[in-house]
């Protein structure tokens, strides 16, 4: 089975992932691709934008859109391709994918779609840990719109109640079919 965990950035899809990890599933978290991608694409990315520095290039495409278009041209065509790889590695196995850019690199391989959801001031809370306000501004006017499908968990409370709902999907839609 491969269940795909995708939502806006800060609204709980690593932990979500965690919780198919600790029942057996391997992890493919599409933003890790995206780093391996970025090292394998740093010719073309000097050739962008001047510099091969992760952290500089963000600040780049999360303030202006059409250079965060020239950077998705760039590294999801390697992401896809990274992400296949694993897939075919893992041939056979429970797999949980965390892709908030699902829908961009057109993963269509999932038997299962989980969206994650919260409210703007929760996703900021959880963000504030790492970025400055501007710049969660900036990260979240550039956000794609997440199309909410298949099933969708609204993650506002506590990581027990999370955990509550969770274990409710997997009663209610995996647990059966994985075998475990």
């Amino acid at each position: 089975m491969i269940i795909c965990v995708t939502g806006k950035i800060g609204t709980g899809k690593s932990t979500v992932s965690r919780f198919f990890e600790n029942r057996g599933f391997v992890h493919i978290n599409v933003d890790k691709l995206g780093h391996r991608a970025f090292e394998e694409m740093k010719e073309d990315i000097l050739n962008a934008f001047g510099t091969t520095d992760r952290k500089k290039v963000g600040e780049i495409v999360f303030r202006d859109k059409s250079k965060l278009s020239l950077l998705e041209s760039i590294l999801h065509p390697k992401m896809k391709e990274l992400l296949m790889e694993e897939i075919k590695k893992y041939n056979g196995r429970n797999i949980v994918i965390e892709a908030a850019i699902k829908r961009r690199l057109k993963i269509n391989c999932c038997d299962i779609v989980i969206t994650v959801v919260s409210t703007p001031n929760k996703i900021k809370e959880r963000l504030r840990e790492r970025y400055s306000d501007d710049l969660i501004n900036e990260i979240l006017k550039n956000q794609e719109d997440i199309i909410e499908e298949g099933i969708i968990i609204e993650n506002i409370g506590t990581i027990e109640e999370l955990e509550t709902k969770l274990n409710k999907v997997w009663e209610e839609y995996i647990k059966d079919k994985v075998g475990i």
